[in-house]
């Protein structure tokens, strides 16, 4: 299969350590199966870096990879849907409390979080901490974490699921930004 990630440079040699912690999966190199959202990733990631150094020469890239979902030297965490189960697994990594919610996975596959999670999550979890948490509110966090267009996500979690994340190439999306228009 072919995955994406987007961002304001290539990056032929991905590094699991690099990206943030209280991410959707935690910690790791995300990827997705689908271009278009990759494209957007990129064109964000390239605005905020334009924002913290805007005197950088760069553009919207996105690397492309391929990649064997059969890999047996690895171990995956498929999440199908916005499930209960999906809830409290991007929950506990997006908490402040988060761990290696993924330790004993290599890839973690699973639907993208509304970018207003932040601020879902926080209500929810000041909803735990009041211990006012039933099924209906639940459900009214999945609700509102879910995306309205096709999304996916891949958290590569360690060094041997990199190793089996094979670099491809890169292109700049259509309509890129380059930071000067």
């Amino acid at each position: 299969m072919i995955l994406y990630h987007g961002s304001y440079i290539m990056i032929p040699k991905p590094d699991v350590s690099y990206g943030r912690v209280n991410l959707d999966f935690g910690r790791g190199f995300y990827v997705t199966a689908v271009k278009e959202q990759a494209d957007r990733w990129s064109k964000r990631r390239l605005l905020t870096r334009k924002a913290l150094y805007p005197a950088e020469d760069l553009r919207a890239t996105v690397s492309t990879y391929e990649f064997d979902m059969d890999c047996r030297d690895i171990k995956i965490r498929r999440f199908t849907g916005y499930t209960e189960e999906w809830l409290d697994f991007v929950v506990a990594n997006r908490s402040d409390s988060a761990s290696a919610n993924h330790a004993e996975y290599d890839v973690i596959y699973g639907n993208v979080a509304n970018d207003d999670v932040a601020r879902a999550i926080d209500d929810y979890l000041e909803l735990v901490r009041k211990d006012r948490v039933n099924e209906d509110v639940r459900k009214a966090l999945m609700f509102q974490l879910q995306f309205s267009r096709e999304n996916d996500q891949y958290c590569f979690a360690s060094e041997a699921a990199i190793a089996e994340l094979h670099y491809i190439d890169y292109y700049y999306p259509k309509g890129e930004m380059n930071g000067k228009e």
